[in-house]
């Protein structure tokens, strides 16, 4: 009797243990569960132009803003150089406003007051000229009378010559001071101004380059986040692209996970997730899968056997689209796919 029993008790626990490894087996619970860890991106924080840092305003573990000021460089070379582009940017501004004017007023007058000066020198020699010419022609008519010597004459032909030739002297200086007179009075030319225009642009742009780069000499951030770490200390002589800091943007929050190449097929760019931490038990949160590699690898893991070694499985990364504000990076996840 004793043996039926035991008989009896040993054909139930293998029917119980086939029943079990079948529902194991063939039928698993956690077919799609995975486990990961939370992560965010990292942001390096880098000047784009070098120099001495003269603030830091940040430390490790600091909560920002965007827009907040990560750090200052010395800007005392960057200030000459915009008050230099500042001067020469005013100094071209005036001339071509000359330009377009044209001859002020007292230009005007210093320039009709040579032209009459010069008229008025000319017309004194004319009186003197003509007498001159009046001696000549008499003392000529004395030499062929015999009264005088040739000597007489050539004396009075070479100052009647001389007399000329200031008079000519004066002629050149009254047709030079009207010219002037008449190109200030008719203005300037188009392509003396439109020369002049070109010029003002440039030095237009040599302010905007200016105050560019003195404005590159305040780092902010350009994201909402943490300060994960601080590469750089106040004094510290920087090159431009060096990282000042690390930041780490809660808002993108995101988990890597490995899938079975079996499994493949039930991960799909868009499929939603479960998200699960020891932090919170019980409270579940949302996911999408962003990424699934093209390429399989072996399993990332530390594993133990030449099976497991064997493995092959495809990187998933998932997006954190809910509890954004429960959720940190570093947590262990466990994920469940849809």
């Amino acid at each position: 009797m004793k043996k039926k029993v035991l008989l009896i008790s040993v054909v139930l626990v293998l029917i119980a243990l086939s029943v079990w490894g079948n529902k194991y087996y063939n039928h698993p619970s956690d077919t799609n569960l995975y486990s990961g860890t939370i992560e965010a991106n990292e942001l390096p924080i880098q000047p784009e132009l070098g120099g001495r840092i003269v603030e830091l305003s940040v430390s490790e573990g600091q909560a920002i803003k965007q827009g907040d000021i990560i750090a200052k460089l010395d800007d005392s070379q960057a200030k000459l150089t915009l008050a230099t582009a500042k001067s020469q940017q005013v100094q071209a501004q005036a001339k071509l406003t000359d330009l377009i004017g044209g001859a002020r007023a007292e230009e005007i007058r210093r320039l009709s007051s040579l032209v009459e000066q010069a008229n008025a020198n000319l017309a004194s020699l004319d009186p003197n000229l003509k007498f001159e010419e009046n001696n000549l022609a008499n003392d000529q008519k004395l030499l062929e009378s015999g009264a005088i010597s040739k000597q007489v004459v050539d004396a009075q032909q070479n100052k009647l010559d001389t007399l000329k030739a200031q008079y000519e002297s004066a002629q050149a200086n009254v047709n030079a001071a009207q010219a002037s007179l008449d190109e200030a009075q008719a203005g300037n030319t188009q392509p003396a101004i439109q020369a002049q225009k070109a010029a003002v642009e440039i030095t237009v742009q040599s302010v905007k380059s200016a105050e560019l780069a003195l404005g590159k000499l305040i780092i902010r951030s350009s994201t909402s986040g943490q300060v994960l770490y601080r590469h750089v200390e106040l004094g510290q002589v920087v090159n431009p692209g060096t990282t000042l800091v690390t930041m780490l943007d809660p808002n993108d929050l995101w988990i890597k996970i490995y899938v079975p190449e079996a499994k493949l097929s039930q991960v799909k760019v868009g499929g939603t997730a479960d998200i699960t931490v020891d932090s919170y038990p019980g409270k579940t949160f949302k996911g999408t899968i962003q990424y699934v590699s093209n390429q399989a690898e072996f399993t990332p893991k530390n594993v133990q056997t030449k099976e497991e070694r064997t493995t092959t499985v495809y990187e998933v990364k998932l997006s954190v689209t809910e509890g954004k504000e429960q959720l940190k990076a570093g947590m262990p996840a466990d994920v469940t796919l849809h």
